[in-house]
């Protein structure tokens, strides 16, 4: 791993978060926030190591906009260590969060899979990539008011009609940053059209705010 001692101690961890959506909190008396007491979930838990601040927050952004693709190993190995050291139940299978084919070509890579590539070779999980799909070119969640990023993302995944393979699976949902939940929550409710047994959220940075919730 390219950081050194000092460096790895001085990230943006998590120490204490919800249990269902991963929302940095200042204690750990609270296992969930108040959010998600009042919103219907898709997904059963979330995990996240950081949060999007300092250099995660600039990594992820040259990860993703600036093809630097040794950046994103860095943080799937990072989220890796993190799932490990938790002692999590390890998925059957992991999805990546779909990107749009218009986005793909401009940016020539889906980041999610990119991570979840390297993830799901470290812990023996399948990969699949091919059954859920973005319907539509969304607009980036982070440029938008609060009360605009759940209505962007509505109904904008579809799953395949014969899709089997998640059926009775417990799957986990991969991506880079997660604001509001409401991106892998539409990805979730998909899971669970085609069976999905349980379904979990693994992803490298959770937006410290609670104001978007």
């Amino acid at each position: 791993m390219d950081l050194c001692e000092r460096c790895y101690q001085g990230l943006s961890w998590v120490q204490y978060a919800c249990a269902r959506c991963a929302l940095p909190l200042p204690t750990g008396n609270a296992p969930v926030c108040g959010a998600c007491s009042n919103r219907e979930l898709h997904f059963d838990y979330a995990q996240t190591p950081f949060r999007f601040e300092g250099f995660i927050r600039d990594a992820v952004s040259q990860f993703k906009f600036n093809y630097k693709l040794n950046l994103g190993k860095l943080l799937a190995q990072l989220l890796t260590e993190h799932i490990e050291n938790k002692c999590v139940d390890i998925p059957k299978i992991i999805v990546p969060v779909p990107l749009h084919k218009k986005r793909l070509r401009q940016r020539g890579y889906n980041q999610a899979l990119e991570i979840a590539r390297i993830v799901s070779k470290e812990i023996s999980s399948g990969l699949v990539y091919d059954e859920i799909y973005r319907n539509r070119d969304t607009s980036v969640q982070m440029e938008l008011p609060a009360k605009q990023r759940h209505k962007n993302v509505k109904d904008a995944f579809s799953v395949k009609d014969d899709s089997t393979i998640l059926k009775n699976k417990h799957v986990c949902i991969v991506d880079d940053v997660m604001t509001t939940g409401n991106t892998v929550n539409e990805v979730a409710k998909c899971l669970k059209k085609v069976g999905a047994e349980e379904i979990g959220v693994w992803c490298i940075a959770r937006v410290s705010t609670g104001k978007d919730e």
